[in-house]
């Protein structure tokens, strides 16, 4: 049976994923590999990952290097495999031979060359990925060899080609060797910045409401803040369900579960794994599913699953921070987010003067289309009713 050379690619890790941010080898050119083995590390804003292989064979070339920006479904390896059968999935097969084209009536010849032309430059046609990574590399695209369709170049054939002429110089390993930080960051800051642009077109209000917690603080334990206000949010969601929804396809969709998305401060950037139906766990549970969740977001170790759920509402929570008050702007489509500012004592007026108690200012945004300040204001009411009841 003939060996082919099959391409390793940047996988697909979640629907909204466009590029990936190469961490190691834990390969090295040469080595034999089995399917199912761990082969290399990829991270993307949401997640890091190990990349397994899913046939056997021989490392043949590896393309990427560590901190490396590569778009999904770009090759990061070759390898050299005997299988029959090529999984779908993180392997593709190598490009066919390019077919000799038949003669063609003219408008059809035209669509073909419209087609190759926004990516055409100087007579050479050439990806975005591509043509970004040979600026890069001071690479002429003009002596590269194209494996794409219609002789396009891809970032694969730039890459290669840079190594076998030796293209990326001493400069260039330190210019990328000062700020792989930033560059780490780069997925996380591009997907925070599309899904808060998408944000800024939802018609959305903030109410403030100061909430007394001496109940609470009674009724809490040794749990977290966080884990009673997500708990208490989650119930307060189910007794008003009208906020429970998601703006979508013009109309308001109500939901049966609830998803809340944990807002998570990393090192490279904000995650927000999502717990679904936490208020059906007892808080002491809860506390400590909250507590893995966060050690493993900092850690970068979430499963794609608790990224990927379906959330119908945001908790953030900066009060730690020292934030007295803030809005959390909304997660399209999820029609709330509540925001915790900092739990301190506060003075309050009481019966014959003055007095102080444990309060924190909640923030509560809310999507117009979906509700009014007065639904908004009722679930505030009754998040109060519940921190003054008992906590379960």
């Amino acid at each position: 049976m003939v060996a082919k050379e099959v391409a390793l690619v940047m996988p697909k890790m979640s629907m909204t994923m466009t590029e990936g941010v190469f961490v190691g080898w834990r390969k090295a050119a040469g080595d034999p590999v089995r399917q199912g083995e761990v082969v290399c590390e990829v991270t993307t804003d949401k997640v890091d990952m190990e990349v397994e292989a899913t046939v056997d064979g021989v490392l043949t070339r590896l393309v990427a290097e560590p901190e490396d920006v590569i778009p999904v479904g770009e090759p990061i390896a070759y390898v050299a495999s005997e299988a029959d059968d090529l999984l779908e999935g993180l392997f593709d097969g190598p490009p066919e031979p390019e077919p000799v084209p038949e003669p063609v009536s003219e408008p059809a010849a035209v669509a073909v060359e419209s087609a190759v032309e926004p990516c055409s430059r100087n007579g050479v046609a050439a990806v975005p990925a591509a043509r970004r990574r040979a600026t890069d590399l001071g690479i002429d695209l003009a002596l590269v060899t194209p494996t794409g369709p219609w002789h396009t170049i891809r970032l694969s054939d730039v890459e290669y080609f840079g190594r076998e002429q030796g293209s990326f110089t001493t400069a260039k390993r330190e210019q990328s060797s000062l700020a792989p930080l930033s560059r780490r960051r780069k997925g996380a800051r591009t997907a925070i910045a599309r899904r808060m642009s998408a944000s800024a077109q939802v018609p959305q209000f903030v109410l403030y409401r100061d909430v007394d917690l001496e109940r609470a603080q009674a009724n809490r334990g040794a749990n977290g803040w966080t884990a009673v206000f997500t708990h208490v949010l989650a119930r307060a969601l189910r007794e008003h369900p009208e906020l429970n929804a998601s703006w979508a396809d013009g109309e308001a969709r109500t939901h049966e579960y609830v998803g809340v998305a944990l807002a998570v401060d990393t090192g490279r950037g904000l995650l927000a794994p999502v717990l679904t139906d936490p208020d059906r766990l007892p808080l002491r549970e809860l506390a400590e599913r909250i507590g893995d969740v966060v050690d493993r977001a900092r850690a970068g170790r979430l499963g794609l699953a608790e990224l990927s759920a379906p959330a119908t509402t945001t908790v953030s929570n900066l009060g730690g921070l020292g934030v007295g008050a803030f809005q959390a702007l909304l997660t399209a489509p999820q029609a709330t987010a509540l925001a915790l500012g900092a739990i301190e004592p506060k003075v309050v007026p009481v019966p014959g003067g003055l007095g102080v108690s444990l309060r924190c200012t909640l923030g509560l945004s809310v999507d117009h289309r979906v509700a009014d300040g007065a639904d908004g204001a009722r679930l505030l009411t009754t998040v109060q009713r519940l921190l003054d009841g008992e906590l379960v």
